[in-house]
């Protein structure tokens, strides 16, 4: 350039657009957004952060189209169900697949219960974590959600249920940088069941209703109302130290009192700390981080702690040789709390007490569990004290739980990666990486002596190990086939090798209380609850025609090899085709408003090998399982040895289930890019369901695995976002996700079938033909053709003698609409979450019901006409009924007259909210206030999660899901209460 004599020079800068975007999708392998024929949905850094969740699939809630999350409950540590796209199998997991930087790694959860399996995963017990919650969002990027097979297809078979894509935050060339994060924040219950204090412990008796302690061992709430009593003035009475209570007038005086029990839960606490330092140079850059994240829980001592430890390296070894290695180190656990159909469960007992019990004594929160009094009574001549409760020791007094039980876990996990990347030539290169993933669960269960669910006392040690051990190697090319069409390919090999094996030791009968330990136990038995492997073998190969920047056509194809389908016939093909039209530049040339607008259209198969040993039949240790309600019984027990064969037959002709998806999309750009549009369709099918059929009584065996099924999955998913104002000091970005799918059992082995997914013998989450996936089956009221209800001459409903559908637990539709408003130095981000129909089982409220403490029994002394059709006349009845008739017993009224728990179909209620999911106020100190000092930035923040619900569910709140990450789904009995947050931030830079 030629300045002459001028000492001024004016330059122009226009935008250049030659750095595209791209993305990270399967394998590791980078490609341009346009070139994409499928969906790819991503969550950054903030949006994780943000937040606060400690565990990674929760975090994801409302953040992304066709992903729906489901956490277990508000217990510390809980796990969380993930979905995308819905559900693809009966049997198998339907849970993604995770991938952080490239390796694959277990998200897996092991229920309390080492008896039950997947689908039958423990009812009761505690909440242990999914192994998601071991990664630390501070070291996340982004996350990328690979939702169609098209986008699977390199991961073959361990990717039939979509794919979590984690990148981690790595070191960049210049000066070291350290970070500090420093966080502190406070929960509390959100929702929880309404409970009635205007009727007394007790019953009818002789036509009145009466008083009943808790020496009765009785625990009904249908005594006379409170304000009718008073207390006899007992000091020695020991379940109050004011006396029984007896009728007004006949005592000391002293009005009978009601207590709140939710004033067991206290206030939670989290404490989150995280440090990194990070930097390089051409050479070589690093990464390294340390967390620590103590969750001390609503209820008393339930604490959660994590602490993580990550170093990442990036080095260039030659001009053709690039090195990247990874480490993290996590240590997590705590002690959780029971829960579930559990009569040593912290909210059976708490709810169901009577409201003129005092659970804690005089006492609240963490102070009545810190002091036996509260819990515990003396007995003269007894060695041992009693357990005070409501019902004398039938249920467990919640804070003995809290304070006597222990559900202990202490995981250790390794997960290592090593890369290498050899550059070929200018057009061709070769990358290669092995990994491992590994971690020991110990866990540390016991019932105390004098608990209601082991009198004597029970140890459970619990020993989990799992090791997943990767490898691949991805030849990629990028050729000029002519000067308008180009050619880019991937040719690879990967291998998977997975072992797991957990042993568990139960001992009874404890001499010394509180001491966890089997030397202490007079009995024990020992179950190896599973011990597999199981080795996956891929290769595959992708390519992608690239004409001028606007058409893009994607092949795919992967063959993997499974050690779990028969031998001789153990392979199983993937494979998709798509394509991408950018028609922008052809259609909208001249026009101002489109910047971008593109077709995607792709088609795929992928599929579910087979359950590991489902090909033969193999021998196991006999186990007396329970339904939920009644604890399971394995053997070698009673003195007894049993081994035998398996009652499932082996099948050495499975083939894995087949999953097939059409999907086409629509992307568009309008106004230099200030407004967003996306929307997808998808339809999907899984044929050759790998579910158990009967066989016949002369074969020696109840049922076998077997190809049989089709699943149907198609839905909408829509991306809106957009800035509608932007200026120099001010603006606002919004985003919106919207999804609707259906989700249909289409065939079984016959019409009739119900397969139990999971859930109890009286309500289940089921697969029946021509229902949604896990519909809520169950007992139900007698109808007509018409589908109303019949009553009886007496006015009530009757009952069907046969159970059936009662609920559908998929939402009509769900959404996140997500706000971001930045004025100068202040940021503020609110993102709410709506879901819209969709049903779960109460069996909270039926059962509530049933012991009359629920809020809804307040009408007791009320009259209704039920709506439905006479069953012996067909007309409409008119006949006006008491909900409660309180001369004969308490037995004769509306809540109990159907068994305990009432019906399913009178406790299924729609679960519809819109709740304020986060919201985030932000305030980044100037950087005029920093010039002197150290820091570079200092950013503190203010922050809340689920402040806010809006729903007409009458339990906990709506999100939540009794059977944990199983594909049983719509279920809550005695759930733990979720939670609502609100903390401080401080972010440190320099």
């Amino acid at each position: 350039m030629t300045i002459n004599d001028s000492n001024t020079i004016n330059v122009s800068l226009e935008e250049d657009n030659s750095l595209e975007e791209v993305v990270i999708v399967a394998q590791g392998i980078v490609a341009k957004p346009r070139a994409l024929s499928y969906a790819v949905e991503s969550v950054g850094s903030n949006e994780v952060t943000n937040s606060r969740e400690a565990n990674i699939a929760t975090a994801l809630s409302s953040k992304a189209a066709g992903v729906q999350v489901t956490a277990s409950s508000g217990s510390v540590g809980a796990s969380a169900n993930i979905r995308i796209r819905g559900n693809t199998s009966i049997t198998r997991s339907n849970a993604p697949l995770f991938v952080v930087d490239g390796v694959p790694i277990d998200n897996s959860s092991f229920s309390e219960d080492p008896t039950t399996t997947f689908n039958n995963s423990s009812l009761g017990g505690s909440d242990f974590s999914n192994r998601a919650i071991d990664l630390n969002s501070a070291d996340i990027e982004d996350i990328s959600i690979l939702k169609g097979i098209a986008a699977q297809t390199l991961y073959g078979l361990r990717a039939a249920n979509g794919v979590v894509i984690i990148t981690t935050k790595k070191g960049k060339s210049g000066k070291t940088r350290v970070n500090i994060s420093n966080s502190v924040s406070f929960s509390e219950y959100n929702k929880v069941p309404g409970l009635q204090r205007q009727y007394a412990q007790g019953g009818v008796v002789e036509g009145s209703q009466i008083w009943r302690g808790p020496e009765t061992g009785e625990g009904d709430s249908w005594g006379p109302r409170v304000s009718t009593l008073e207390y006899d003035g007992n000091s020695t009475y020991p379940f109050n130290p004011n006396g029984r209570l007896v009728p007004v007038g006949t005592g000391n005086g002293v009005a009978a009192q009601t207590y709140d029990h939710y004033d067991f839960f206290k206030t939670g606490e989290t404490y989150d700390t995280n440090i990194s330092a990070s930097g390089g140079n051409d050479i070589i850059r690093y990464r390294a981080s340390m967390g620590r994240m103590l969750q001390k829980g609503i209820s008393p001592n339930e604490e959660f702690l994590r602490k993580t430890f990550r170093l990442d390296l990036d080095a260039k070894l030659s001009d053709k040789i690039s090195l990247n290695a990874s480490a993290q180190y996590t240590n997590s656990g705590g002690n959780r709390v029971q829960r579930g159909s559990n009569i040593s469960g912290i909210m059976l007992g708490l709810t169901r007490t009577a409201p003129t019990f005092d659970n804690g004594n005089g006492l609240t929160g963490q102070a009545a569990a810190d002091n036996a009094s509260s819990y515990f009574y003396d007995v003269a001549g007894q060695e041992l004290p009693n357990q005070r409760t409501y019902r004398d020791g039938v249920y467990n007094n919640p804070y003995f739980t809290a304070a006597r039980n222990k559900n202990e876990d202490d995981v250790n996990r390794l997960i290592g990666k090593m890369g290498l990347n050899y550059q070929i030539n200018d057009w061709l290169s070769i990358k290669t990486s092995a990994s491992i993933d590994r971690y020991t669960d110990i866990r540390t269960i016991g019932f105390d002596r004098r608990d209601a669910s082991f009198f004597q006392g029970r140890v459970i040690l619990d020993n989990i190990n799992n090791q997943d051990v990767n490898w691949n190697a991805v030849l990629s090319g990028t050729r000029n086939l002519s000067e308008n069409l180009d050619l880019s390919f991937n040719v690879g090999y990967d291998g998977f090798y997975t072992k797991s094996t957990r042993r568990t030791t139960f001992g009874d009968r404890m001499e010394i209380p509180s001491f966890f330990n089997v030397v202490n136990t007079a009995t024990t038995q020992n179950f190896e609850g599973t011990r597999t492997n199981r080795k996956l073998i891929g290769a595959f190969v992708s390519t992608t025609l690239n004409y001028k920047d606007v058409l893009y056509l994607t092949p795919a194809f992967r063959n993997d090899w499974s050690s779990t389908l028969p031998v001789g016939d153990n392979t199983f093909q993937s494979y998709s085709i798509g394509t991408s039209f950018v028609f922008n530049e052809l259609l909208f040339k001249e026009s101002n408003a489109v910047n971008y607008a593109k077709l995607r259209l792709s088609y795929g198969k992928t599929g579910n090998d087979a359950p590991q040993y489902a090909t033969s039949t193999n021998f196991i240790g006999y186990t007396a399982s329970g339904d939920g309600f009644i604890q399971s019984a394995l053997f070698p027990a009673y003195d007894q040895v049993s081994f035998e064969r398996n009652s499932r037959a082996g099948n050495p002709d499975l083939k894995p289930e087949e999953t097939t998806e059409f999907e086409a999309g629509l992307e568009f750009k309008f106004f230099e890019n200030r407004l967003l549009f996306d929307v997808t369709y998808y339809n999907r099918e899984t044929k050759d369901q790998i579910i158990p059929i009967d066989t016949a009584p002369s074969s020696g065996f109840i049922d076998r695995f077997d190809n049989v099924g089709l699943i149907s999955n198609k839905g909408f998913e829509i991306s809106l976002g957009g800035t509608p104002i932007q200026t120099e000091d001010f603006s606002w970005d919004i985003s919106v996700n919207w999804t609707t799918y259906e989700n249909v059992v289409e065939e079984l082995q016959s019409p009739d079938q119900v397969i139990t997914l999971n859930g109890f013998s009286s309500t289940s989450s089921v697969a029946k033909e021509g229902e949604s996936f896990g519909a809520i089956f169950g007992s139900r009221f007698l109808r007509n053709e018409a589908g109303q209800i019949l009553i009886d001459d007496s006015g009530y409903p009757l009952a069907d003698a046969t159970d059936g559908i009662v609920g559908d637990p998929i939402p009509d539709w769900l959404a996140g609409i997500s706000n971001t408003f930045a004025y100068k130095n202040f940021s503020l981000s609110v993102l709410f979450d709506i879901r819209q129909g969709g049903d779960v089982w109460c069996g909270t409220c039926g059962i509530l019901d049933y012991f009359g403490t629920s809020d809804r029994t307040l009408i007791r002394e009320q009259s209704t006409v039920f709506q439905g059709i006479v069953q012996s006349t067909g007309q409409v009845n008119t006949q006006s009924v008491p909900y409660f008739d309180n001369t004969a017993s308490e037995n004769n009224n509306y809540w109990r007259r159907y068994g305990f728990g009432g019906l399913s179909e009178a406790n299924v209620y729609d679960a519809s909210w819109v709740r304020l999911r986060e919201v985030t106020l932000s305030y980044r100190f100037p950087d005029s206030l920093l010039d002197d000092i150290f820091l570079e930035n200092v950013t503190l923040s203010v922050f809340g999660r689920n402040l806010w619900l809006s729903t007409d569910y009458p339990g906990v709140d709506p999100e939540t899901n009794l059977t944990g990450d199983t594909n049983g789904i719509g279920l809550d009995y005695f759930n733990q209460p979720n939670t609502k947050s609100y903390g401080l931030e401080v972010k440190l830079n320099f």
